[in-house]
């Protein structure tokens, strides 16, 4: 493949370069490559920075001297194109991939001020990450969503579309944990509320069970009394019985009649009277 007939560069590799972060591109056949993981482990092992991932089998990295085990450092930056693309070439075949330097965009293309500052505090601390990690760490970057990244996090400024949208959702956060905490709040009033109608049925529950016990040793005392006094002659006690009945009645018609005697005697003299 032609050089000369590669696509227009995207927008993200713009503003990277811009930003100052990149400075090649590799742009690999897929027909000849196959895997673009395995296409990424050859050029992560050769770039010691971080690698962009503009498209599938498209990425962009900053040249550093360090790279290709320390030997860009005895070449010329004017060949460091050439010497990556031969070292690439090499490993993943003579016309799997091209490397070509990234031109600088005019200053008026690309990201404005504050996103590429955004975007360089990014690429910082990924650079700051990779040498916490230790050799042999590597990392790939989705070019374009570090891009969008940083034009949303320059557009959320005061007054701007995006912090209006941004407080909306910040106010609907804040009404669903509030609508949470007073959810949980019911939750603690009726399991307490719960756990005191438990207590209230154990207790009804133990009051009637010594209910129950009681009345079943009234009627087993009864039975036993009964038992006494009937003895072993039932007919006798059924006598007796009928007799304590008639008199317990008959004291009651006394008093009725004893209370009643004084209305009687007031009808009587209410003639007399008028």
């Amino acid at each position: 493949m032609d050089t000369q007939s590669l696509p227009s560069a995207p927008p993200a590799l713009t503003d990277l370069t811009a930003a100052g972060l990149v400075s090649h591109e590799m742009i690999g056949d897929p027909a000849q490559l196959g895997s673009e993981a395995e296409a990424l482990r050859v050029l992560c092992a050769q770039i010691g920075g971080p690698v962009w991932r503009l498209d599938p089998f498209h990425y962009a990295f900053r040249a550093r001297p360090e790279d290709l085990g320390g030997r860009l450092a005895e070449i010329a930056p004017e060949g460091w194109t050439a010497a990556l693309e031969a070292a690439l070439r090499a490993e993943l075949g003579a016309d799997a991939v091209w490397i070509s330097s990234a031109d600088s965009p005019p200053a008026a293309a690309g990201l404005p001020d504050l996103p590429l500052l955004l975007l360089r505090a990014q690429a910082e601390a990924v650079a700051a990450g990779l040498e916490a990690a230790g050799p042999g760490t590597q990392a790939v970057v989705q070019a374009r969503y570090a891009v969008e990244t940083a034009r949303l996090a320059a557009g959320a400024e005061p007054g701007s579309a995006l912090a209006r949208r941004l407080a909306v959702i910040e106010t609907r956060q804040e009404e669903i944990l509030e609508m949470l905490v007073a959810r949980a709040d019911e939750t603690a009033t009726l399991g307490r509320l719960g756990a005191t109608l438990a207590a209230a049925i154990e207790r009804l529950d133990a009051q009637a069970a010594r209910t129950e016990r009681q009345i079943e040793s009234l009627a087993e005392s009864l039975t036993g009394r009964i038992a006494a006094l009937a003895g072993p002659d039932s007919a006798a006690f059924h006598t007796e019985l009928a007799l304590t009945l008639a008199e317990f009645l008959a004291r009651l018609e006394q008093g009725a009649a004893q209370r009643t005697a004084p209305v009687a005697q007031a009808a009587a003299l209410a003639p007399r009277l008028g």
